[in-house]
Formats: structure tokens, C-alpha cells, sequence
């Protein structure tokens, strides 16, 4: 069946930008109570290299220095490399709020940034500590505590500060470890492990004042096989078909979570009954005085009121309900009171998934905020309730008495509650916040009686003047500017390079990009990064490989939007062309135009590049990721132009085989095939698949295909590729990596499919090989494969 990941795939905005998607994905320890964890060498750079960072960074190369020779950019190089640790930055959100965590006085900030091990097959993560009064006179980054990971899981990830402004809790793991959660103070460098919970904890929040922390963790693998089905078999419904074949159900990184309640200093774990189903990425929100807990849940029924609301998911539904048990993809806000435990639906109402919301406390813990959901349909106000049906809102709920306050029906995502100006704040424009944009600001102000709220353009005057105004922490970084942290003054503008994070790339060769722009056969304008060979000769005719799933200007991107298949430095020192294209434009997706739009963008690409001479159209390659799996297929099958050898990696190709593998469990994704596909696969609507799926249409392949699978899931999606043009006798090859990720996260597992397309794209694309004697067996494959390429080609031609 598809994998959780490849099931993201079918909503395409959640995995496009702004980060993780809600199937997408997000993790005890020796038995010790403390560990006292002494500063590691892995960034020790970060202090080294402080003090001189400024100077260094501004001061122009020496002519010596500039003609000193410099070594290519390998794939090694990009897995090394130091990055933002957060992992929605990993999975391609932009880093816009996730650089930083401010103490709550201000007066501190840390970091956390990772490197991959490839000796030890581990990720490396460092927590950084800067005082910021310090920070603009002269910053002296403090590197309080390392951990690694050798799971697919951040080794230090969800940093929470106490209201003592030195201690920290955060979700972390050493190597071959569970995820736990722990405390580490700052002034002591004293580490404490708070759960030894038998599964992977995924989430926590925490009260600022009490002891109370709610986590969410996963649930234990169940057997399939017991004395019932034994006796009885197992009658299939809601059951995944992987999990039927591997005979266990339940647990994982994808699965739903088990919600528990934990006090500090105590041992004991209360589990939390819940309504709906939790499920990654988890949304949550303790009150200040830690007595409720909101959270999204996956509604397991849905009301017959609901299915009025004018939305994407909700007409699914209402076209096919899904069998009991099956995933509703309808997503609700839940109240837990955690004295009492008791939990109720706190908004008659769903929100809008596909955009994601937002939800806050009031300071006073007696409300809360929630955004882009849609309000209750029970009320009287004819053109007031067709409104509802139709739009979202930002609105606030009183958790005691359930009482709804409109606040905008503005475009809007919700940041914060600021305390000192007793103000809400909010992004204008979702879409656009959530790609990292520059967005104008609005806040909402109560009034006096509490029944509305007034809007401006300009914060309100501040309340609280006890918290300095917090410094901007950013990472500097675009298309040939390595990541760098800087910080802004709010008041006078001044900048101060706090950390410079890989000053090691001055050593290589970096391929120049260039955003290049050019119009598709649609004459609309599409722009995409292209990496130039380092050692470009005018006049020569160099191969190219196209990347795709996005572009950006303003992220850094050694490999590609994501660590997948994407070698992008490594391959343009190999002597290659690289284009990173983006998607088509946002209003196709799911439509049938979808797919032909993008092999627009690729074919247009194509004759842009050979107009300015600068590509063999005979060598070109192609590279497709997850949604770009589909794009991919349907160009090698449709296109007018020639691909000498591609790749795609663990992804959703809207193929009839993938469509009977899930439909029993989500209807929503059964329903995005149809839609996407422009029918349903059954009488006629079946001719309308057999001439636009790729799958159907494997003869007319004539490329060399690479496919990566990741566990099992991703391995029986994908499937067919493989058996299917083995049994054309076409050059195929498939990789699996049972423990491989959608986002890949294990340095082996990226070397394994980074390299290998690096390897793959030389051997195919310009008739070269590693030397490397390990690798003997790998062109062994890849000359027999060559021979079925030609006696294809050879019989193409007699025909």
C-alpha cells in the first residue's frame, strides 16, 4: 500500500513548502537519572571561529588566496555540512521563526544545529547558547550540550524553556535509543531524563509555572495473530495492507499517538481518552495554569452538520464515506480538562486541514485563540450561516462556557499572544507566511466587555514593559550564499554574524547558480536555479539533470529542496548542468491539468538551455521526488524530448495499483485519484486512466530508470516500476532501503541515494565510472542494463 508519506503526497501543500504534511512524519535512554554532558568537538567551530567570523566573512580574498586551487563539492561534503536543526527546515519549511528560542525574559537564546556522521551513520546535534546582551557587542557562542541520533529521529528537537530561564526540555535520543523526554540546565550543563516511556514520545507541551507536561508517544506494534484470528481469521475492513502482510498493526513513526499526562518529579503517566484520533504532526496547547490542554484530532465520525460546509475534504467525505475505522481526514479542535479528565469537542465546527490552523491560550488561561476554522452552522442568520459554510474565521472560544467570539474573517495565520501589548498577532496572508514571505502584521485588541475585538495595522501600545524587545535571529542564506545566523536590532537595524555555519565551504569549488527565468507552452513565466559547472568552458555543450519539486532563490541548497535523490553541487562539479525547477502552479494541482503542466515546464526548460548552447539535448537526465515521481513517469511516457536516464525516489504516481491500495482506509485519496485522473477507474472512466497514467503506458519508456523505495510501504507502491519494465525488458533499477525515510535522514541511507544518482547520471549521461573497486558490482548491473537499452533501441528501430 502507499506509504504514510507517499498518502501526503494526494495534499500536495503540505509537503510542497512550508513543511511537514499531517501523515507526513515526526521519536528510552540507559537507565541513568543524570548525565553530566561535557562540550563535544563537532562544533567546536562555532566557538573557534566566533570572534573572527565578522571580519572574516566581509574582508576580500587576497590575490594568492583567490588563485589557491580548490577540491570539488562531493556528496560526503553535502551530508557533513552543519544545518539548522529544526526538522521543519529539514523537511523544507522556511526557517522564519525556527532559528531561535528566546528565554522568557529575553535575556538568552539557543540553538540547534546538526551535522551527518558518516563513520558512525549517526546525526549529530549541538545546542547553542548565546546571551543576548552580548550579541551585538561581541557574540560568544557557548555550546552547552551534543547528542547523536542514529534513528531517523533529531537527536534534540522540541525546545520548551522553563520560567526560570535556565532550565530546558526538550524530546532527545542517544544512538540506538528511544526518543524521552529530558530537562538540561543551563548553569549546571546538568542533564536529567524525565520519561522512560516504552515507545518513542513524538511531542510534549509544558505549563510555564506548574509541573504539568502532556506527551504524545507512539503506540506499541499488535500482533494480527491471536487466538481469535485463529479461530475466526481476521475480517478486513480499515486494516492496511502492508501491516495485513507483515502481520502487525499499529506503532511506527505514521500511526496514531497515544496522548499521557506526567507531572515533573513524578514517575506516573496518566493516559488521556480522547474522542478523535491523534495523529503527526501533533497540534497542541497547554494553558498557562496548566489545567486544559486543546488539541487537533481526525474526527472518527464525522456530524451530519459538517457535511454542509463547502470544503475539499468535507465533499470527499460526503461522496464516500469511509468504512468505520478508516481515516476521516477531517480534523477537529478537542478540550481536555486534566484535572478531571475529561475531554469534549470545544467547536462544533472542523478546520481547514489542507491550510493547517493555528490555536493559542489567553495569558489568563480562560480562552482560546484558533484560526482558519470554520464556525458552527446552528444559528439562524440565513446569509451569516451561508458565509460559514463557505469561509473560515480567526476566532476565540471560552473553554468554561463554549462561548464563540468572531474575531476577522481575514486571510490571516495566527502567531502569538503578546503578553505585553495584551494583543493578538497575526501574519496577513497564510500562504505566504507559511513560504517564509515578508508579510505585513495585524493585531487584534479585546475591547472592554470582552464580546468583540477591534483590528489595526500598528501593535498596540505595550502593556508590560519588564521584557526587552527581542533582537531578530535569522539565518542568512541564498542560492550562493551559505547558511550564516545573524541578528537584527528591532530599533536601529545593526546586524551582528553570530555563527558562521560552514566555513569549511571556502575550500570547495561551489557551482555558481544563476535563477534563470523562461516562459512554458503555456507563455507563463517559470524561474529555476541553474548550478554551473565550476570549470565551465564558453562553446561546450555540457549534459544536463533537471531536479524538481521547487525553487528558491533564497535557501542555500547543496543537494536540493530536500536531502532525497537531490545531489545538485555534486553533480555540477561532476561537470553537469543542474536545473532546480518548481511544480506547476498552485491552482492545478489536483486537477487533471496538473501533471501536463509540469512536463511543460521540463520541456520548455529544455529548449531554453539548447537556445542559449549551453546543453547536449542528448544528454539529458531527470530527477523526481515523491510528488515528482508522478511528473517524472508522465514525462518519460509523454514527452516530446529524450531523456538519456532518470531517477525517481519513494513517491505517488496516481496508477491504478496505488489506488486499490489504499482506498479502503482514506476515501479522501481514492477521491484525489479521480479528481486528478478526470475519473473514477471503472467502465468508460477506466479508458480515460489507460491514456493519461503512466503506468499504463510502460512500453513507451525508452529511458534507463533508477527507483528508490523506502520501507515497505514505499517498496509496494512503487512496485510495479519495477516488475513492470523488467518484464518489458527495459533498463530498470530498484533500491530499496528498509529503513530509509521519506525525507531521508541516516547519512548511509543519503550516500546510498544521493551518490548513487550522482554514479547513475555520469554512467548514463557521459559514459563515466567511480573507480572505486567496492562499486564493481554496481557497473557490473549497469552494463547488462545498457545491453537491454540497446538491443531496445536496436528493435525499436527494425520495427
Amino acid at each position: 500500500m502507499l506509504s504514510a508519506d507517499q498518502m501526503c503526497e494526494l495534499c500536495p501543500w503540505r509537503h510542497k513548502e512550508p513543511g511537514k504534511s499531517r501523515l507526513h512524519r515526526v521519536p528510552g535512554f540507559l537507565g541513568i537519572g543524570i548525565l553530566l554532558m561535557m562540550v563535544g568537538p563537532s562544533y567546536a567551530f562555532c566557538v573557534r571561529h566566533a570572534a573572527e567570523m565578522s571580519a572574516e566573512v566581509s574582508r576580500p580574498q587576497t590575490r594568492s588566496e583567490s588563485a589557491t586551487a580548490k577540491r570539488p563539492v562531493t556528496v560526503a561534503d553535502i551530508i557533513q555540512m552543519t544545518r539548522l536543526g529544526d526538522p521543519l527546515y529539514t523537511d523544507g519549511a522556511p526557517s522564519k521563526g525556527l532559528v531561535a528560542k528566546f528565554s522568557p525574559d529575553g535575556k538568552r537564546l539557543v540553538v540547534v544545529l546538526r551535522k551527518g556522521n558518516l563513520e558512525n551513520n549517526t546525526n549529530e546535534y549541538s545546542l547553542i547558547l548565546f546571551e543576548t546582551e552580548d550579541i551585538f557587542r561581541s557574540p560568544s557562542p557557548r555550546v552547552l550540550l551534543t547528542m547523536a541520533s542514529s534513528s531517523n529521529r533529531p537527536a534534540i528537537q522540541n525546545l520548551v524553556w522553563r520560567e526560570d530561564n535556565d532550565t530546558i526540555l526538550f524530546l532527545g535520543e542517544h544512538p540506538s535509543e528511544t526518543t524521552q523526554l529530558y530537562s538540561f540546565q543551563c548553569s549546571t550543563r546538568e542533564l536529567n531524563k524525565l520519561t522512560s516511556h516504552a515507545t518513542n514520545l513524538s511531542s510534549f507541551v509544558a505549563s510555564a509555572k506548574g509541573n504539568e507536561i502532556v506527551f504524545t508517544a507512539e503506540n506499541p506494534d499488535v500482533p494480527f495473530v491471536n487466538d481469535d484470528s485463529a479461530r475466526n481469521g481476521i475480517h478486513v475492513t480499515s486494516e492496511r495492507l502492508v501491516e495485513l502482510m507483515a502481520g502487525k498493526h499499529g506503532g511506527g513513526e505514521n500511526n496514531d499517538r497515544a496522548l499521557y499526562l506526567k507531572n515533573v518529579g513524578s514517575e506516573k503517566e496518566t493516559k488521556i481518552v480522547i474522542a478523535g484520533r491523534v495523529l503527526p504532526p501533533e497540534v497542541m496547547a497547554l494553558s498557562p495554569d496548566g489545567s486544559h490542554l486543546v488539541l487537533q484530532t481526525q474526527a472518527v465520525q464525522v456530524p451530519a452538520a459538517w457535511i454542509e460546509y463547502d470544503d475539499q475534504l468535507v465533499k470527499a467525505y460526503r461522496h464516500s464515506p469511509p468504512v468505520l475505522g478508516a481515516y476521516t481526514s477531517i480534523y477537529q479542535y478537542e478540550l481536555v480538562d486534566l484535572r478531571s479528565g475529561q475531554s469534549r469537542i470545544l467547536l462544533d465546527a472542523p478546520f481547514r486541514a489542507f491550510d493547517e490552523s493555528e490555536v493559542i491560550w489567553s495569558p489568563d488561561s480562560q480562552s482560546v485563540v484558533m484560526s482558519n476554522t470554520y464556525l458552527p452552522l446552528n444559528i439562524d442568520d440565513a446569509a451569516e450561516r451561508t458565509l460559514r459554510k463557505a469561509h473560515t474565521f480567526l476566532a476565540e472560544v471560552n473553554v468554561s462556557d463554549g462561548q464563540l467570539v468572531k474575531i476577522s474573517d481575514q486571510d490571516v495565520r495566527l502567531l502569538d499572544w503578546d503578553t505585553k501589548t495584551n494583543s493578538v498577532v497575526c501574519d496577513v496572508g497564510r500562504l505566504d507566511s507559511l513560504l517564509g514571505k515578508a508579510t505585513a502584521k495585524v493585531y487584534f485588541s479585546k475591547n472592554k466587555t470582552g464580546d468583540t475585538w477591534s483590528r489595526s495595522d500598528k501593535p498596540p501600545a505595550i502593556v508590560d514593559n519588564a521584557t526587552p524587545t527581542r533582537p531578530e535571529i535569522v539565518l542568512d542564506e541564498n542560492m550562493n550564499q551559505p547558511p550564516r545566523i545573524v541578528a537584527t536590532h528591532p530599533g536601529t537595524g545593526q546586524k551582528s554574524l553570530l555563527i558562521d555555519l560552514n566555513p569549511q565551504l571556502q575550500s570547495l569549488s561551489l557551482a555558481r547558480v544563476e535563477e534563470v527565468a523562461w516562459n512554458d507552452s503555456h507563455h507563463h513565466e517559470v524561474k529555476g536555479g541553474l548550478y554551473w559547472p565550476p570549470d565551465y568552458q564558453a562553446g561546450k555543450k555540457y549534459p544536463l539533470v533537471i531536479q524538481t519539486h521547487a525553487w528558491s532563490p533564497d535557501r542555500f541548497w547543496m543537494d536540493g529542496p530536500w536531502t532525497t535523490a537531490f545531489a545538485a553541487q555534486a553533480l555540477a562539479n561532476k561537470g553537469f548542468f543542474v536545473l532546480q525547477v518548481p511544480d506547476p502552479d498552485e491552482h492545478l494541482v489536483e486537477t487533471p491539468k496538473e501533471v501536463p503542466a509540469a512536463m511543460s515546464i521540463y520541456d520548455s526548460a529544455i529548449d531554453f538551455l539548447n537556445r542559449r548552447g549551453l546543453i547536449d539535448r542528448d544528454r539529458i537526465g531527470i530527477t523526481g521526488f515523491s510528488r515528482t515521481l508522478w511528473y517524472v513517469t508522465y514525462a518519460l511516457t509523454h514527452s516530446k524530448h529524450h531523456f538519456a536516464a532518470a531517477d525517481v525516489a519513494d513517491g505517488v504516481d496516481y496508477s491504478y495499483f496505488q489506488y486499490f491500495q489504499s482506498s479502503n482506509i482514506d476515501q479522501s485519496s481514492a477521491g484525489d485519484f479521480d479528481h486528478t485522473n478526470g475519473a473514477a477507474p471503472f467502465g468508460k472512466g477506466l479508458l480515460r486512466w489507460l491514456k493519461v497514467s503512466p503506468a499504463f503506458l510502460m512500453d513507451k519508456v525508452e529511458t534507463p530508470l533508477r527507483i528508490q523505495t523506502f520501507l515497505s510501504g514505499s517498496l509496494l507502491g512503487d512496485w510495479h516500476w519495477f516488475t513492470g519494465l523488467t518484464r518489458l525488458s527495459k533498463p530498470v533499477e530498484m533500491v530499496y532501503l528498509p529503513e530509509g525515510i521519506h525525507v531521508l535522514e541516516k547519512p548511509w541511507d543519503r550516500m546510498i541515494s544521493q551518490q548513487g544518482n550522482v554514479d547513475w547520471f555520469c554512467f548514463w549521461l557521459k559514459g563515466e565510472e567511480d573507480p572505486d573497486p567496492a562499486k564493481a558490482e554496481q557497473y557490473k548491473r549497469w552494463y547488462t542494463l545498457r545491453g537491454l537499452g540497446a538491443q531496445a533501441t536496436s528493435n525499436g528501430a527494425s520495427h
